[in-house]
């Protein structure tokens, strides 16, 4: 019996500082784990290493699945402030037929920052700390994040957690480490403050994200809407899209679920979910996707997620390179072009390209090639 288990996105609570603007370098995400002593990530029960993950008790493994989620994450982003992340394993609605798999959001979110790029509007913690330089909340951590401790155990759903870090997981086991990715990207600020049942803005002001969201009926952002107006567009299934550069810069790669401006349709299902829609792709759009509204199975490219977080105001770490420059001169040339999309079609009896695989992981995706023909176009950022 296949999942359905839902990966809902929390929200978050706001709070006003002001900061400076900072440098970009290397993100840093720290796992920050809240459990008690003998419970979730600090579960004592022995297992076996599984799937490179070489934890000997259940809680160890879930740390060491969570903390390599967390480094794929921040291998891609710019921030020269820590990323905390507070982790718990605690209840979640499960039953025979479905569950709520994880939930994670920002600890807070923070507008008119010293470095925000608009003015009156809602940034995730994270993202506003790496744009200001500074951390905005010392104190407190940048995301909180919370997954099924009775998946597996007294929930009646048929399956369990896999732990592995290969993606090899079985056909009914939830697959961790594409969970955490999931809702680590809702932490970061792949979400909307919105208040789907009414419309309504957090505290009357747009956030970033929603300001990437189009209704292909009325052609209207939700930034130029009403409150009924954008209660109606949260139900527009098939006609609510994100209207992003870097998004429809890699939505050629889709087989369904963009439009003709690479528009790609966000979940707007036919009665409003809180937490699911309006904060994922639809469930309609073909490959799946990291952020769909449902695990589908174990999927940890992060794919459409990552040009959206540059959409929103992340530095990607790519960004300050110059992708697909193979011989290093300053200018991207077709026939480094060919090199990158031989090794994304996995032909490697070429001349290697280093910088086509900007993040280093062995593979040419798609945001990768999206990446060369930009600086083929625009060229290479200068020093």
């Amino acid at each position: 019996m296949s999942r359905a288990g839902r990966l809902a996105a929390a929200s978050a609570t706001a709070l006003l500082l002001v900061g400076w603007p900072g440098i970009g370098q290397a993100a840093t995400i720290r796992v920050i784990n809240r459990d008690a002593a003998g419970e979730g990530f600090n579960d004592p029960t022995a297992v076996a290493p599984v799937g490179g993950n070489r934890g000997t008790t259940i809680g160890t493994q879930r740390l060491i699945a969570f903390q390599y989620a967390a480094d794929t994450w921040a291998r891609r982003l710019a921030s020269p402030v820590e990323i905390r992340v507070g982790a718990t394993f605690d209840p979640l609605s499960c039953d025979s037929n479905a569950l709520t798999l994880g939930t994670a959001g920002p600890a807070d979110v923070f507008r008119d920052f010293a470095g925000a790029p608009q003015a009156n509007t809602y940034y995730a913690a994270a993202l506003a700390d790496a744009l200001a330089g500074m951390d905005l909340a010392p104190s407190r951590d940048d995301i909180d994040a919370t997954f099924n401790s009775t998946f597996g155990t007294t929930c009646p759903f048929p399956a369990g957690w896999y732990y592995g870090l290969d993606a090899a997981g079985g056909a009914d086991d939830s697959d961790f480490v594409t969970v955490v990715l999931h809702e680590l990207a809702h932490g970061l600020g792949f979400l909307t403050l919105l208040d789907v049942d009414s419309g309504a803005r957090f505290e009357n002001r747009d956030d970033v994200y929603m300001q990437f969201l189009i209704d292909d009926r009325s052609g209207k952002t939700f930034s130029e809407m009403t409150n009924a107006e954008r209660r109606s567009a949260t139900e527009a299934t098939g006609a609510l899209r994100w209207d992003g550069p870097s998004v429809a810069a890699a939505s050629a790669d889709l087989l369904f679920g963009s439009d003709s401006f690479g528009r790609v349709e966000v979940y707007a299902p036919p009665f409003a979910q809180q937490g699911s829609s309006l904060s994922h792709w639809s469930d309609a759009v073909d490959p799946y996707q990291l952020l769909a509204p449902f695990l589908m199975g174990s999927l940890h490219d992060v794919g459409l997620a990552e040009p959206a977080l540059r959409d929103i105001g992340w530095t990607i770490q790519s960004d300050s390179a110059c992708a697909a420059d193979c011989d290093g001169d300053g200018v991207v040339n077709i026939a480094e072009l060919v090199s990158a999309v031989r090794l994304a079609l996995g032909d490697v009896s070429g001349a290697p390209c280093a910088a086509a695989d900007a993040n280093g992981d062995g593979i040419v995706s798609i945001d990768e090639l999206a990446a060369a023909v930009s600086r083929a176009l625009d060229g290479c950022p200068t020093a």
